[in-house]
Formats: structure tokens, sequence, C-alpha cells
């Protein structure tokens, strides 16, 4: 049995855990949920090594133990499933799985690279995965590099692993191996600790739950005598209000946008949709579907075999419009923050005024800092941006508001459509509320939104249109009773087959 006592651990100006005390048993799955900033990570880290505690201690199988690295730790058999898996590219499956313990070979100053490979098939057999041990970690996908990861746990001889995030980039059915990895690894008696802001996760794999808020426990026991809303009012500390608004159907007249038999390869087929102001249209779709492909291709960052796109101009008149210009006429929040949504090591004012310089320009070359500044200090408080100041480094400010600083980027440049890719991925429910406000004033205030989420209950909530995608092309429009996650998940899946 793993026990964490009275853990308090204080960083400058901050009580990140005040008396924290955490159980987890062989053979059972302990979920370990909160928002951002809760203190999960911090009570991780002190669990793997990256920190001590300065009060409290831990005990693993009655024994007291105390880690000065994470190396210590995972000389004691606990093992850390990251979020985004760390690995070495350009190297083999068997040689990352081996990476800390590679065998030697009876030549100096060689590995044994037959055994590796040898030894890590018989682990990914062990997990029940087909992933060839020779091959570089490059070519494998999200899921198996995670699979990868948790062969190097078993390689260990881990008896803790702790999950962080797993499952926020992987596909449905991806998602699903994993969940029988971890039901393997419950059987064989690891010590799972799942953290996730997925709370239908939770409900699915873990036996327990432990809810922290604000670094201190705000509620424990066993997942099956718990809902979901009761556990969202632990998390935040007041009960979920919907936020599902369903607008009256839209006549042609409010048609912002309309895009006509778009067409990329294999990837897409003859999509075809409009977007009206003020309503949130869904593009819906398992992983692979199509979905961030179409608005790829339609604004022109993807190749397109066919297919074109019409904006409404001031006149009110549809026309046709050059695909590299639709970025100018569009707010467009990516999937990857980080790679392509905010400049990381760049202050918050920075960021959100980035998308208007042309607002801030005197004469001559100059830039108005000071204007910069004060607008952007008026969405930090309109859009409750949590930041020391509008100079802070955006790399330094939790997910979710990170996203906020992007959906201030584009309110501040005022555009007539938003384009939203997985608008909430890997941030907490509190922020995820905010977010989910934010849309619905937009497009309460006429703006016209086009949604893209791999969270069904998200699209069921927020959209009041859904367009349904399966192989590229589309199977499904669904609109008033027709937006449930038994209907729209059936779709998905079955697509056409259901309408045969």
């Amino acid at each position: 049995m793993l026990k964490m006592k009275n853990i308090t651990k204080q960083f400058p100006g901050v009580r990140a855990l005040d008396q924290v005390s955490l159980e987890a048993c062989d053979g059972e799955v302990l979920g370990l949920i909160g928002i951002n900033g809760a203190g999960k990570s911090t009570l991780m880290n002190i669990l793997g090594g990256v920190f001590r505690c300065d009060e409290g201690e831990i005990e693993i199988d009655g024994a007291a133990r105390s880690f000065a690295s994470p190396k210590e730790a995972e000389n004691a058999g606990i093992s850390f499933i990251h979020q985004e898996p760390v690995f070495f590219c350009s190297m083999t499956v068997a040689e990352n799985i081996f990476m800390s313990r590679l065998f030697r070979s009876s030549i100096p100053f060689f590995t044994d690279t037959k055994r590796a490979v040898s030894e890590s098939a018989k682990l990914l057999d062990m997990l029940g995965t087909n992933i060839n041990p020779r091959a570089r970690m490059e070519d494998v996908s999200i899921g198996e590099r995670q699979i990868v990861e948790i062969a190097r746990a078993l390689a260990a001889g881990s008896s803790i692993v702790i999950f962080d995030e797993p499952t926020s980039s992987l596909s449905l059915n991806e998602k699903q191996n994993l969940f029988r990895i971890i039901g393997r690894l419950r059987e064989e008696g690891k010590t799972i600790i799942y953290i996730s802001h997925f709370l239908d996760e939770v409900k699915e794999i873990c036996d327990r739950y432990l809810v922290l808020r604000d670094g201190r426990v705000s509620g424990s026991g066993m997942v099956r005598d718990v809902s979901q809303a009761d556990l969202v009012e632990m998390i935040i500390g007041q009960k979920l209000e919907k936020v599902r608004s369903h607008k009256s159907a839209a006549s042609e007249q409010d048609t912002v946008l309309k895009v006509e038999h778009i067409a990329s390869g294999k990837l897409l087929e003859d999509v075809s949709f409009e977007l009206h102001t003020g309503e949130v249209l869904g593009l819906w779709g398992l992983m692979g579907s199509g979905r961030t492909e179409t608005v790829r291709a339609m604004f022109g960052l993807d190749r397109a075999d066919g297919g074109q796109v019409f904006f409404r101009q001031d006149s009110g008149e549809l026309q046709i419009i050059p695909k590299k210009d639709l970025l100018k006429k569009c707010g467009y929040v990516t999937e990857g923050r980080h790679t392509d949504g905010v400049f990381l090591p760049m202050p918050v004012w920075e960021n959100i005024t980035a998308t208007a310089l042309h607002k801030y320009a005197r004469k001559g070359f100059l830039m108005d800092a000071a204007a910069e500044q004060a607008k952007a200090n008026e969405f930090i408080d309109l859009l409750h941006i949590r930041t020391p100041s509008c100079y802070t480094p955006v790399e330094q400010l939790s997910g979710g508001n990170q996203q906020k600083v992007i959906f201030a980027k584009w309110l501040n440049k005022d555009l007539q459509v938003l384009v939203l890719d997985e608008p909430t991925r890997g941030i907490d429910i509190g922020a995820k509320m905010e977010i989910y406000r934010l849309i619905r004033e937009q497009a309460r205030e006429g703006k016209a939104v086009l949604l893209i989420t791999s969270e069904i209950d998200e699209m069921v909530d927020l959209a009041d249109r859904v367009i349904v995608l399966r192989g590229g092309r589309i199977v499904a429009e669904e609109t008033g009773s027709g937006i449930n996650d038994h209907n729209l998940m059936q779709l998905a899946l079955e697509g056409g087959l259901r309408n045969a």
C-alpha cells in the first residue's frame, strides 16, 4: 500500500498543498482529479522525487520513504506516464524501453541490441500490442508511444504507475486499448494513480477517487458511490450550470460562410455546409473523420483538390473568397496551442494584441505599447485571465489561462467568424465552464462559431446544429433533440449505414 500523510508544500507566496493525505492499494486505480492549480501535479512530483515536501511523510508497504530525485523514486518502483510521452524519437522502441538499463554486450562500449529487442517483445506482447521493437519512435503513433512508456515502467519493475492525462491526444480505439492495458496492470496487482480532467474516464476505470481543490482534499471515496455532478461540485466548489441554449433555425439570409464541395485526396470527399450568424455549428466525428482536415482545407492550409468558399461581404452578398484571404476574416483557435496558438516566451499583452497590431501603430514604425497594454488589461479582466500581470510570459500560465489568452487575441480583432478546434483540450473543468460561457456569449452577440471538439458532452451542450463526418464525408446533420450523445456517437460510428 502507498500512503502519503499530511503532505504540505509551500512555494513563495503560495501554499500549494495543505495537509493532503492519499492512500492507494495494490490492484486498484485511484482517480486524482481537480482543476489546474489544485495541487495534483505538486503532490505527484513529491511522490516522484521532483520536490521535497515541507511537512508530511510517504509510506510504501509500511516503510517510510523519502526521495531526493526522480531516479530514487524510480528505483523504489514508481513510474510516471506523462501526458506528452517522453522519448528519443530517432532511437528504436526497444532502446527507449530499456534506456535507463541497456544490456551490455560482450564487446566493450557496445550494447546487446538483440537482447533488448527480445525482452521488449515480451513486454509488448504482455501488453497485448504488436508494436515492432525495432521501429523508430518517430514512426509510431501517439497511442503506441504511451504503450512504450508503460512497457518502460514494467521493465523497471514498477509497482506504482502514475498516468497524467494520458488520453488527451488519443483516438477512441487508442483510448480503449489504454484502458484495457490499465485493467491488465490492475489485475497484476499494480497500484495505479490516474490523473484526468475527463470525469467519464474516472467513472469508467477508477475504483476510488480523491479530489483536490486549492491544495486541500475536498472529497474522496468509492467511484461507484458518487455521481458526476457531485464530483464537479467537489472540484469547483459549486454546482455545474448547463450552458445549452439553442437558437431557432437560421434563415438563408443569415449565412456568413458557405463551403461548397471541398475535397482533399483521400481525406475529404465533397464536404459542403453553411455557417450562420449567431449560431454555434458543430463539426462532429471520431478522430480521423476529417474534422480538422475540413477546416485546414477551407483555409488553404492544406491542399484542396476541389471546392470553393463563399463569404458575406459588407453589402450582404455572398462572394467567392480566396482561401488564403479567409484567414483574415476569421479567428482560428487551433488544436495545438503550444504549436501555433500563442507565443509562449512573450508576455500576455503582446500575445493579446498580436492579431491587431494596426490598431496600435503610430506614425512611422512606432507602436503605442501603452495602448496595447491597456487593451490587454481590459481582456484580462473581461475573461478573468489569472495572471500576475500583463507582463507575465504566457508559458508561465496554466493551460486554461493560455487558452483564454488565445480567445482574447481573436476577440481583440473583432471578427465575424470564430473557428474553434478543440478549444478546451487539456484544461480543467473550471476553465472549461468559462470558455463555454464565452462561446455562447459570442453567438448571442451575432458572431458565427464553427466548433470542433472530441468531447461529446461539449458538443451536445454548445452546438445549435451539428454536421457529422465519417471517413471524410458528411453523413448527417442534426438539430434540436437530435443533438444528443447517443445519436451523435451512433452516427459517428455507423455513418451512412444508419441512414441506409
